[in-house]
């Protein structure tokens, strides 16, 4: 009978330090500070995922797009100074499965007086950026109580709403009014955007590639199947679209 190699725990070990050396963590930094969202002195207090009902309002009514669907709240403000407060804060609204879908938000004290008033807010605007956060992370966790829903108009203001449902009533907590960005600004985003994706996806391919070079010099029998399995996959996709150009 044929013995087979069983690999040492000295030679995994030695193989971790090789491949904790080989694949160092991309540094985004230089290409984060290209973000055209920090323009004009901004800075990045939250970003995340909030999940958010798309509805579009028109002549005929209103229409649900999207249910449940995650957009990326980032949330600026052009001061670090907490005592002083910020004298701007922006709030843009993108979608990472539509790059055209961008809107923006701003808010300086006196729109928020204005806002503080008409929907009877009990905060100062030094604390909004705590609220909207607040309230944001309410949504991710407690979607079921917190809602969120965007009412997009083709003309004019599209508005975001927060409410919080009970058993009896809903009770809007805060309604914020926002432009469709400009076509610079989402041309700017979208270089962008490629930019950290594709350096992303560079350190991802370098990723695999140690990781497998170290398994092929350990045990190259268990990489032996995933780079048959590989090449079936790469084999049938060309085969599917040689196919479809072909019926073209």
């Amino acid at each position: 009978m044929e013995d087979i190699y069983t690999p040492q725990d000295s030679e995994y070990n030695q193989s971790e330090i090789e491949l904790e050396n080989a694949i160092e963590k991309p540094n985004l930094s230089s290409i984060e500070s290209k973000d055209p969202s920090l323009t004009d002195g901004y800075k990045i207090i939250y970003n995340k995922e909030v999940p958010i009902d798309i509805k579009l309002e028109s002549k005929e009514g209103r229409k649900d797009l999207a249910s449940y669907e995650f957009i990326r709240f980032k949330l600026l403000s052009d001061s670090a100074n907490k005592e002083n407060g910020p004298k701007r804060v922006k709030l843009e609204l993108t979608n990472e499965n539509d790059l055209l879908f961008h809107y923006t938000n701003i808010i300086d004290e006196k729109t928020f007086l204005k806002m503080k008033q008409q929907q009877n807010l009990t905060i100062d605007f030094p604390e909004y950026c705590d609220l909207v956060q607040k309230i944001c992370e309410n949504c991710i966790q407690f979607p079921d109580t917190y809602i969120c829903v965007f009412i997009i108009q083709k003309e004019g203001i599209s508005k975001l709403q927060f409410v919080k449902g009970s058993e009896f009533k809903f009770l809007e907590l805060l309604i914020l009014d926002f432009k469709c960005s400009s076509d610079e600004i989402i041309q700017k985003q979208m270089v962008y955007r490629f930019s950290l994706l594709k350096s992303q996806l560079d350190y991802n391919k370098k990723c695999i590639q140690t990781t497998g070079d170290v398994i092929l010099k350990i045990n190259p029998d268990v990489l032996q199947p995933i780079l048959e399995e590989s090449e079936s996959y790469k084999l049938n996709v060309n085969k599917f679209f040689g196919r479809k150009l072909a019926e073209k």
